[in-house]
């Protein structure tokens, strides 16, 4: 599963490298925009890209199969692909003001441009004007590539006339936001009612309601821990349960599930752990009852992007009993097959979305970049950092955000191979990214024996120089497999170096 996230840069090439075309992600070998025919085609498929409320992306260099297929010097003049001539040459067709990101890379001796496409209104986006060029032969026809007023829609790997059932679809993002605006002028009252409180009576009567749009509910959340109002905390974490059972649909099911992330951050940001671990617990009790349908595995997805949101922020905190928290929760496979137990419902949820095919990138790093786009989208998820911190379509080396992703991911296999005790490994999604991001984390383990306590207590240094050593060979075995990601090396010197002096030798 692609995620549209805005980035173009050379990390999230190689997250899409080696993808099948898909309705989020269009595959081009090459495109001559010096060429009428060629010019039209690809603003059709630009336009038809961008009425999908996230936008897309096109790779032009790049083959069916997803490879690279230009050798570096093909394109002539890569200035014709700068983006704010691309984004010209897509507007003259349209009235939307579509926004367009470019940037061309090299890899493997190959070049590969990387084009982001998005309608900002997130409407549907009609032609205002015919597209044609002359036929190729003197006197024929002109070949009209599409008409004014026709929209299209990507739909899998095709463009196609938008039918009356896509407009559902392709409406649901701006009618919730017409939906929003509709409640902003109350909400921005209570809002104003919290900031501007100090404490005095009536701060009891504020509830914490799933239903507050998630800047009054953080707002509230927050009220409330300052004063020290648990009653009013703890009656919130009681409707956890309920707001996501396997019955409550899904639109509905990820509001749910984005509240509960900010109850846990704000929790975790004014030092209040054991709240986020009883939120936890309400959200295994959840997961419990899910079952094998595809919606039920859509809800598995959705939850553990969130608990790698929470997990980041915790590494940033320094949490480490809450990043043990939620690594280490056993669930069952599914409600039907109580006796298979996994050890983390982290790798739980990897495999089973895994097999309903939500997660279709062979290096696994979906889950990561759709974590970090939940944190793009939702301030309220990571409390400590700015919106500068974790721009939307750039994620640099040192990234906090992506970073403190990847810690959380090694983290969490470690916390497995030392901890688990029933079936299913970690899997380190985070090989799929520079070892760098992750690696922090394995050298804080190693260096500070009060955070590897409290991370692993009660676990021998024997035993942790094992869990690192079976994470780091699973990890680099991993990043080995994509022909495009970022590889993995070795451990880093004073991991080595630790795993040398404790591990006990093999038998």
């Amino acid at each position: 599963m692609i995620v549209p996230d805005g980035r173009t840069n050379l990390e999230k090439l190689k997250e899409l490298l080696g993808n099948p075309e898909q309705t989020h992600l269009d595959l081009k070998a090459s495109v001559d925009l010096t060429n009428a025919a060629d010019k039209l085609k690809f603003v059709k498929d630009a336009v038809t890209m961008a009425s999908r409320p996230e936008g897309g992306y096109i790779l032009i260099g790049v083959d069916d199969a997803g490879a690279p297929c230009l050798p570096v010097g093909t394109i002539a003049d890569r200035a014709r692909f700068d983006g704010s001539r691309v984004g010209a040459l897509i507007r003259s067709f349209v009235e939307a003001a579509v926004h367009v990101v470019v940037e061309i890379h090299e890899l493997a001796n190959h070049e590969i441009v990387v084009i982001y496409v998005r309608n900002p209104d997130g409407l549907p986006v009609p032609f205002n004007r015919d597209g044609q060029h002359p036929g190729r032969s003197a006197g024929d026809k002109d070949v009209t590539v599409f008409r004014k007023g026709e929209i299209f829609v990507r739909e899998g790997a095709e463009n196609v006339p938008i039918r009356y059932a896509h407009w559902a679809d392709l409406l649901a993002t701006y009618t919730r936001g017409i939906r929003d605006q509709s409640t902003e002028a109350a909400l921005s009252m209570l809002r104003e009612v919290l900031t501007g409180r100090d404490g005095a009576a009536g701060d009891a009567g504020v509830p914490l309601l799933a239903g507050m749009d998630e800047t009054t509910f953080a707002a509230t959340a927050a009220r409330l821990l300052e004063i020290g109002n648990d009653v009013r905390l703890r009656q919130y974490l009681r409707t956890v349960s309920r707001s996501t059972g396997a019955s409550v649909d899904l639109a509905t099911y990820a509001d749910a599930l984005n509240r509960w992330a900010i109850f846990c951050a704000q929790t975790l940001y004014f030092e209040r752990p054991d709240l986020t671990d009883e939120a936890i617990g309400k959200l295994v009790e959840s997961y419990q009852g899910l079952g094998i349908s595809t919606d039920d595995n859509q809800r598995r997805l959705m939850i553990v992007e969130r608990i790698y949101v929470v997990g980041s922020l915790a590494v940033r905190l320094g949490e480490w009993e809450t990043v043990r928290s939620l690594a280490l929760r056993p669930v069952p496979g599914n409600s039907y097959e109580t006796d298979y137990i996994y050890s983390s419902w982290i790798r739980a949820a990897q495999v089973y979305a895994s097999r309903a095919g939500l997660t279709e990138d062979p290096r696994g790093d979906y889950l990561l970049s759709a974590a970090r786009e939940l944190m793009v989208e939702h301030p309220a998820m990571r409390p400590d950092l700015t919106d500068t911190a974790v721009p939307p379509e750039e994620a640099t080396s040192s990234d906090p955000a992506l970073n403190s992703l990847c810690e959380f991911d090694l983290a969490y296999c470690i916390v497995v191979a030392a901890l688990g005790t029933d079936r299913g490994a970690g899997y380190p999604s985070s090989a799929a990214f520079d070892e760098d991001r992750a690696k922090p984390v394995a050298q804080k383990i190693v260096k500070d024996p009060e955070m590897r306590h409290r991370l692993l207590p009660d676990v021998d240094d024997p035993a942790v120089a094992d869990a690192l050593f079976r994470t780091y060979e699973q990890a680099i075995r991993q990043s080995a497999t994509s022909s495009y990601g970022t590889r993995w090396w070795a451990m880093p010197p004073s991991v080595d170096a630790f795993v040398g002096r404790h591990r006990r030798p093999a038998v």
